[in-house]
C-alpha cells in the first residue's frame, strides 16, 4: 500500500487529554464493549473485508472487533499513547492482523480507494475538523466501500444541544462538537456517502466516572455538578438525568450508528 507519512501536529488538545489518560480509557467499560461496538458489528455484517481502516482508534477496540473479518486492519489514531495501548491489548489479544499509524484522520497516510471499509467509533465529535475527515474517507474507500460510524448526537433542540456541547468541553478539552443528526445526514450526502442502515443506541454514564476518567480539575467538577442538579426538564428528560445521592448522577448521551456506502 502506498501511503503518505506526515508527522502529526504536536501539543493538541486531543494529545494531550488521551496521551496522560490512555490506561484509564484501556479499561473503561464504556469504551472496551457498549452497545455502539455491538450495533458496528452488526452493521458490518458477516462479510470480509480484504482492508479495514479504524479512524480514532483509541485503545484499539473496534479495531480489534473487526479483524476476525478483515484480511488486515489499520488502526489509526493521533495520540501515540493511544496507539501504544492498542499495541499491548492487540498482542494480549493475539490479533496477528493489525497495524497501527499515528495520524490525523483528516489527513490520512493512506492511498486513494484502497480501502474496503472504515469504521470510527464515538471520536468524529473530537476531529477538529469533521467534514475533512468525511473527505478523506471518502478518498481512501474503494467504489461501494463502507463507513460504519458510531458517534454521540446533541438533540435537534438548539438550547439543549448547546448545555451538551458546553459541559462536555468543561470536562473534556479535546471536546470539538457533537451534532444533530440532521446535520450528520447533511455532510453524508454532500460526499455521497449513503446511510442505508442506522440504529440509534445510548451512552450509559456516571458523572463520577465521566469526569475521573478525564481528570477533571475539582473546581470544575463542583461546578458541572451544579449544572447537573439545576439542569432544566428538557435537558433532564433528552439526556435522562437522574440524582443518585449522595452526590452523583446517572444520564446517558444518545448515539447514533450508521453505515453509509461510497456511490
Amino acid at each position: 500500500m502506498n501511503q503518505r507519512r506526515e508527522n502529526p501536529p504536536q501539543g493538541s488538545a486531543a494529545q494531550r487529554m488521551f496521551g496522560s489518560q490512555a490506561p484509564v480509557y484501556a479499561t473503561s467499560p464504556v469504551h472496551v464493549s457498549d452497545d455502539s461496538l455491538d450495533a458496528i458489528r452488526r452493521l458490518a455484517g458477516g462479510q470480509s473485508y480484504g482492508w479495514t481502516l479504524d479512524l480514532g482508534t483509541g485503545a484499539g477496540f473496534t479495531a480489534f472487533a473487526l479483524a476476525p473479518q478483515s484480511g488486515r486492519v489499520l488502526a489509526t489514531d493521533l495520540t501515540r499513547p493511544m496507539l501504544e495501548q492498542a499495541r499491548r491489548i492487540g498482542r494480549e489479544r493475539q490479533i496477528t492482523n493489525l497495524a497501527l499509524s499515528q495520524n490525523r484522520a483528516e489527513a490520512l497516510p493512506i492511498a486513494s480507494e484502497s480501502m474496503d471499509l472504515v469504521t470510527c467509533r464515538v471520536a468524529g465529535h473530537h476531529f477538529t475538523n469533521l467534514e475533512a475527515a468525511l473527505d478523506e474517507v471518502r478518498r481512501v474507500l474503494k467504489p461501494g466501500g463502507a463507513l460504519v460510524m458510531a458517534d454521540t448526537l446533541a438533540p435537534e433542540d438548539t438550547g439543549v444541544a448547546d448545555w451538551m456541547n458546553h459541559v462536555e468541553l468543561r470536562r473534556d478539552f479535546s471536546h470539538v462538537r457533537n451534532r444533530p443528526e440532521s446535520a450528520l445526514d447533511a455532510l453524508l450526502m454532500e460526499r455521497q456517502l449513503n446511510a442505508r442502515q442506522r440504529e440509534h443506541a445510548r451512552v450509559y454514564l456516571k458523572f463520577n466516572e465521566w469526569v475521573a476518567r478525564t481528570a477533571t480539575p475539582e473546581d470544575e467538577v463542583a461546578a458541572l455538578r451544579r449544572d447537573f442538579h439545576h439542569a432544566p426538564p428538557p435537558v433532564r428528560a433528552a439526556f435522562q438525568i437522574q440524582e443518585l445521592p449522595p452526590d452523583d448522577f446517572s444520564f446517558s448521551w444518545p448515539c447514533l450508528i450508521f453505515r453509509a456506502e461510497k456511490q
